[in-house]
């Protein structure tokens, strides 16, 4: 034999060698998994067949009867105990007053009847003279509020007592607010025949918000105001109202 062919044949050897390992090795395994597979099973199994049924509910039917249907009568419900009475309390001894001697009131001197006063007859009242339409302008200079009439648009207006109606409804509703003195602002507004005042607006401010807005609501809580006389023809009246 040579030393070619005795290479080969241990080469041969060792090739049945590895594979006769390696399957030993591949059952080993599969064996392994096997096992462990069953082990785990039986783990899950077992107690799931040996475990007992649960024992089922007995329910038992129960029929309420009255008491009346069993002849059986109620208890007398007990009455309640009356309330003990508190211990009365003696009370203490009262000191005897005093006896005090009588005070004896003074005399007084007798008051001189009056005399009664003769009665004046009752004065006649004359009674107010009505304001004719169409009279002399009256007093448009102004009232205590502050307020007088700067200017009418309509010149033709004679009517004095309207124009002091309109001031003394507006010196109502003037409040004028705490600032010094020579502040001025004047709100123009229109008369409507029946009254109500219309467009009513600042005109010329004061340079002060509180005094503007105080004049101007003054104005507008004055309407309606009475209604034009019948005698004046246009159907409005402006007017130029100056607040000091």
């Amino acid at each position: 034999m040579t030393g070619t062919t005795a290479y080969a044949v241990t080469g041969v050897l060792d090739r049945r060698e590895h594979e006769l390992e390696g399957r030993l090795l591949g059952r080993c395994v599969v064996a392994a998994i096997v096992l462990h597979l069953a082990g785990a099973g039986a783990a899950y199994l077992v107690p799931r067949l040996t475990k007992k049924p649960p024992t089922p509910i007995e329910y038992v039917a129960v029929q309420i009867i009255p008491a009346a249907r069993l002849g059986v009568e109620k208890p007398p419900a007990p009455k309640p105990e009356p309330p003990k009475p508190e211990p009365v309390k003696p009370e203490p001894p009262k000191p005897e007053p005093k006896a005090e001697a009588p005070v004896l009131p003074k005399p007084q001197p007798a008051k001189p009847k009056a005399e009664p006063k003769p009665v004046e007859p009752p004065k006649a009242v004359a009674a107010p003279e009505a304001q004719p339409e169409g009279s002399a302008r009256g007093n448009v200079s102004g009232l205590a509020l502050g307020a007088s009439v700067a200017g009418l648009d309509n010149p033709d207006f004679t009517y004095g007592y309207y124009v002091d109606q309109m001031l003394k409804l507006i010196q109502g509703n003037w409040t004028r607010p705490m600032v010094g003195s020579g502040v001025e602002a004047t709100i123009f507004y229109r008369i409507a025949r029946d009254g109500r005042i219309i467009e009513a607006k600042i005109e010329r401010s004061s340079g002060i918000n509180s005094f503007d807005l105080a004049a101007l609501r003054a104005v507008q809580a004055s309407g309606p105001l009475p209604p034009l006389p019948r005698a004046f023809r246009d159907s409005w009246l402006g007017v130029h109202l100056i607040f000091r």
